[in-house]
């Protein structure tokens, strides 16, 4: 609620400041008077303020252009000019203030809060979410409250009657200032749509901020990419110690190549972060956490604010392998990850248990490391995304599998390397792209970057989430495994990079819809591992 002195205060910002000269006929009125004698005035033979009564006070009216005034802006039966004349309008707000001060019956001093800034975990309202736990332990998210004036006073904290969510609020008033105080607010039913659910800030009667925001169960992180692997292509074993028909022909896995020394040897290594021996005119690698996931209303949500693990580095364990061994340890498009381990920040680490051999398609994983459950063409079943989802300009990855390999080779063929290894390497990659070997060349490497492999598993080993844990690493700490699915695809095999999105959460529950296994395309039977 306003003062005196905040109408004061509005008055004179609208004519240009305290000093600034006000013309007639009736001059800086406001000035120089006592509440009392300011409610009595009345100016050009009109009384200035009906007490109680903003609607009918002639002061609201001069502002708002409302007859007898707003001639200039063509009010009906008007005979006055809007006030300010000849100045900017005061905004809707200000006046909002003198129109709240005079239905109050014009108080002296009272002591005014003014602009609130309210965030939720770090998000603005409309992009904030509050977590609604899977068991009994709360997941309460931190209210942040803050006048942006310095102003100070007391408020209380509640939940908008028509909210569909349930909150609970810790503590439901606080004094407010210039320094921001925390409100512990706690979710314990869902919303049934986005934004359906609303925080006020009130001060007796009056609501001085709101907060929109969602509740939601059930929430995944989800992450996202450019990943590295250094392996040896098709058709050459995964093991050769040196490499013989591959593009190249001198790819090597056991140590370098005698004859070839130009790389470091291939490691069947996944990396998300620090590349190895990453080629020229390749895109750098590195995965973060984009954002949590949501169903509301039946529509998945991404809300990128709002958790302190959104932005974190995602890295993988140092012996992440895609381990298919040639259809000796699992069928093309059916292998797992072996000794799979993933990190997000400093605040979580977990691990899968050992990947063992699964026989045929039909048989199930044999342990809880993520496995692939077949090979697609992602524009004929886009499960793990478009290209623009990557920030990729085109339309089809067909069409972005043809720009990147036309954008390389020219930059391959402008390269001017210096002597020795980099112009060798040079000279076996356009070998390999203008290759007409059966199996190699530009069709063959187009062909992987059209294609997507998803695995599926669980976090259920070495498990460690940092203590005091908020947000989302709260509600995965309270899980007794955590479910990680992973989609590999757009893999260019000349830079032995692509892309990878994924995302951590709880374990489909059976009968649902998510449990239910997502068809696949098999469209060649060669997985990641020998590409």
């Amino acid at each position: 609620m306003s003062g005196f002195s905040q109408v004061q205060q509005i008055l004179d910002t609208a004519v240009g400041g305290p000093t600034a000269v006000v013309g007639g006929p009736h001059g800086a009125f406001w000035r120089g008077k006592t509440r009392d004698q300011f409610v009595v005035l009345q100016v050009v033979g009109l009384p200035i303020v009906t007490l109680g009564d903003s609607a009918g006070s002639n002061m609201v009216k001069a502002l708002r252009g409302q007859a007898p005034f707003g001639q200039d802006i063509g009010t009906p039966g008007a005979t006055f000019p809007r006030m300010p004349a000849d100045l900017d309008p005061v905004p809707d707000d200000q006046i909002a203030i003198i129109a709240a001060w005079i239905d109050a019956g014009c108080p002296d001093q009272v002591a005014s809060i003014g602009a609130i800034e309210a965030t939720v975990e770090g998000a603005p309202p409309g992009s904030a979410f509050v977590i609604v736990p899977g068991n009994a332990t709360p997941i309460p998210a931190r209210l942040s409250l803050r006048t942006t004036d310095g102003s100070a006073g007391d408020v209380t904290i509640r939940a908008k009657p028509s909210s569909a969510a349930a909150l609970q609020i810790t503590p439901a008033s606080v004094h407010i200032t210039g320094t921001a105080v925390e409100v512990e607010v706690t979710a314990t039913t869902p919303s049934t749509a986005p934004n359906d659910t609303t925080i006020e800030v009130v001060q007796g009667t009056t609501v001085l901020a709101s907060i929109e925001l969602t509740a939601v169960a059930r929430p995944v992180v989800r992450f996202r990419g450019r990943f590295q692997c250094r392996l040896p292509t098709d058709p050459d074993a995964f093991d050769d110690p040196w490499g013989h028909n591959s593009s190249f022909g001198v790819y090597a896995v056991q140590g370098p190549d005698p004859a070839h020394p130009d790389e470091p040897p291939l490691d069947r290594i996944v990396r998300f972060t620090d590349p190895v021996a990453l080629r020229p005119f390749c895109a750098p690698i590195g995965v973060v956490v984009t954002g949590v996931e949501a169903q509301t209303g039946g529509t998945t949500h991404l809300y990128t604010a709002g958790d302190p693990l959104i932005g974190q580095p995602v890295r993988l364990g140092p012996d992440c392998k895609f381990d298919g061994r040639n259809r000796a340890f699992a069928p093309d498009g059916y292998e797992p990850i072996s000794d799979f381990h993933l990190e997000i920040g400093s605040g979580f680490a977990g691990a899968s248990a050992p990947a063992v051999a699964r026989a045929t398609p039909n048989d199930p994983p044999g342990s809880t490391a993520p496995y692939a459950n077949g090979i697609t063409l992602l524009d004929e079943d886009p499960v793990g995304g478009k290209p623009a989802d990557f920030g990729i300009q085109a339309a089809t990855w067909a069409e972005n599998a043809w720009n990147v390999l036309a954008v390389k080779l020219a930059r391959l063929v402008g390269q001017q390397p210096a002597d020795g290894a980099p112009t060798r390497i040079r000279d076996r990659r356009l070998q390999a792209h203008s290759s007409q070997q059966p199996g190699h060349g530009l069709n063959a490497m187009a062909t992987p970057l059209v294609m997507m492999e998803r695995y599926t598993g669980l976090i259920d080993q070495d498990l460690t989430i940092a203590a005091g844990a908020t947000g989302i690493l709260a509600y995965l700490a309270a899980l007794p495994a955590i479910h990680v699915e992973l989609d590999f695809l757009g893999f260019d095999t000349d830079c032995q990079t692509g892309y990878v999105t994924g995302t951590l959460g709880a374990a489909p529950v059976p009968g649902a819809a998510e449990f239910a296994a997502k068809p696949r395309h098999l469209v060649r039977r060669v997985p990641l591992d020998e590409q």
